[in-house]
């Protein structure tokens, strides 16, 4: 059952890639989906105490609502990420937010070499960096690795 969890995360967040790349939002219909599997997730690893999972989730609301303010984050990238964060205990979470900030740092040093290349730097200033990129794929890296070591993998 964590197996198919797992791939339907996945999916989950090809889809969401692609969405981001493609037109920089992340539908809702998506996240809904993202956050019901990964609350179902969170419920069968049984890791820890699920109390620390919505701890995480509330946290990630809280300042992704300041970076929201200042339009560092949009609001798809927070809602995405309170999702994957209902699976992660205290560490893990600061693991993967280390994680996929530097996974996000190689997206936007490759989204400025494409508008170098493409002298696009006015539609990336426009469009922004699609961090739905690293946090779906690191994201689901770190709750592949619950998965794996709950199976004993």
């Amino acid at each position: 059952m964590l197996h198919l969890l797992l791939s339907i995360l996945a999916v989950i967040a090809v889809n969401i890639i692609i969405s981001d790349i493609k037109d920089r939002k992340i539908s809702n219909n998506w996240v809904l989906l993202n956050f019901a599997v990964c609350l179902s997730l969170a419920l069968l690893l049984d890791v820890f105490p699920l109390w620390q999972g919505l701890i995480v989730c509330l946290v990630t609301f809280v300042i992704g609502l300041g970076l929201f303010r200042f339009k560092i984050f949009g609001a798809g990238d927070i809602k995405l990420l309170m999702g994957y964060s209902l699976c992660f205990d205290f560490s893990l979470a600061l693991t993967n937010l280390i994680e996929f900030l530097l996974v996000g740092g190689v997206v936007v040093i490759v989204q400025l070499g494409w508008a170098y290349v493409t002298a696009g730097y006015a539609e990336l200033k426009q469009r922004g960096v699609p961090y739905g990129i690293a946090i779906s794929l690191v994201s689901v890296f770190n709750i592949g690795y619950l998965v794996f070591g709950k199976a004993g993998l």
